[in-house]
């Protein structure tokens, strides 16, 4: 056996630094790392730069009170306070604004960027003031891809909250507990024939606004799902530009999973949607729905009826349509429809449409037709839509 004295003192003179060696390479990769970053933190800066002169020229501004890249040593952070978005390219010119906004990309993950805002977010002309405030808790997005060419994006905002700013029309405009929404290329590419798998979620959404006088609010849950064809790229445009691509290379949106529900009031369907040549809606959806009888007060059929009708022939007719469906009557009169009436609580459903089941209830299935805007639930005329450009 050999002992420190057998060793050659030229070998126990080299042996320190095969002992150091390993903390010389931590240090040399760690002096490279950090060239490697702040190298890639520049060329950031670089493509930002160009990004908003690019945007510049097509009337899109940004512009944050201060800007910081950061997140050394293994992720890139981007963080803008007080970012403002002047959009004078759209259908009217508008000013965006909001408190805070950071986007982060891991180093060993750069294809997915993950971004998170604080409100509030408001929106109004560029030289007047905010006319609609966003408000939320927590607001994130995701996108996996690269920006020039995305695959997936996903939009989650925890309570949010819209309100109005203007003069007598001042006040909420609806809130939610969650809302989602999310995106994804099925078919082909950003850049040319791109199929869109889209998504959208509403957990315990209210509209004071929507309610009827009187009434309070109650909750509705929203989950649809569809494939939206007929776009010829993801390029950049503004909103109504877009809906006039799409309208005019015959767009449509299938409506693959729709589920709506207020109170005991519950609606699925399935369904194509377009756009007419005005930019309206066109369409139609399946629906099958069950307490059909209790939807018809809240889209404002008995407000219509009482408009069109003078009272003596409500009162001749309710009595015809209570044999036909009971409580349906009631709508006519201007009363509410009792509880367990109408056509998913007893026989005669099949006035408003066919008899079915849904969700273990009774049910009853009726077209929802949108013709150039205008809204049609079997055969009740329940609303008129502005054209979206």
């Amino acid at each position: 056996m050999r002992t420190l004295e057998d060793v050659s003192p030229s070998v126990r003179r080299r042996r320190p630094w095969l002992i150091a060696l390993p903390l010389v390479l931590v240090v040399a990769a760690g002096l490279a790392w950090t060239a490697f970053w702040f190298h890639a933190a520049s060329v950031t800066r670089t493509v930002l730069a160009g990004w908003q002169e690019n945007e510049a020229a097509a009337g899109r501004t940004y512009a944050c009170a201060s800007q910081d890249v950061g997140g050394f040593p293994f992720r890139f952070e981007l963080r803008c306070r007080e970012p403002v978005a002047a959009l004078r390219s759209a259908s009217p010119p508008a000013r965006v604004s909001a408190a805070d906004a950071v986007v982060v990309a891991q180093v060993w993950q750069p294809t997915l960027i993950i971004a998170e805002a604080t409100g509030p977010l408001r929106l109004g002309p560029i030289e007047a003031a905010p006319a609609l405030s966003l408000d939320w808790s927590l607001a994130q997005a995701s996108l996996r891809g690269l920006p020039t060419d995305p695959e997936r994006l996903s939009v989650v905002i925890d309570r949010p909250l819209a309100a109005s700013l203007e003069g007598t029309t001042a006040g909420l405009i609806g809130q939610a507990d969650r809302a989602e929404f999310h995106a994804r290329i099925a078919g082909g590419s950003a850049r040319r024939d791109p199929v869109l798998d889209l998504a959208l979620r509403l957990d315990e959404a209210v509209a004071p606004m929507l309610a009827r006088a009187g009434a309070a609010p109650v909750p509705l849950d929203l989950d649809a799902v569809g494939v939206l064809r007929g776009l010829p790229s993801l390029a950049p445009r503004s909103l109504a530009g877009t809906l006039r691509t799409l309208q005019a290379a015959g767009g449509r949106l299938e409506v693959t999973r729709l589920r709506l529900q207020q109170g005991d009031i519950v609606a699925t369907g399935t369904g194509t949607l377009g756009l007419s040549p005005r930019g309206a809606l066109d369409g139609e959806l399946q629906l099958s729905i069950v307490n059909a009888e209790k939807l018809l007060p809240l889209l404002g059929v008995d407000r219509l009826v009482n408009q069109l009708l003078p009272q003596s022939t409500r009162e001749r007719l309710a009595p015809g349509l209570d044999r036909l469906v009971p409580g349906l009557g009631n709508i006519l009169r201007g009363d509410a429809a009792p509880p367990g009436a109408g056509p998913a609580g007893g026989a005669g459903g099949e006035a408003l449409g066919p008899a079915t089941e849904l969700e273990g209830k009774r049910a009853v299935r009726m077209p929802l037709r949108f013709v150039d805007g205008a809204v049609m639930l079997g055969p009740f005329r329940v609303g008129q839509l502005a054209p979206f450009y």
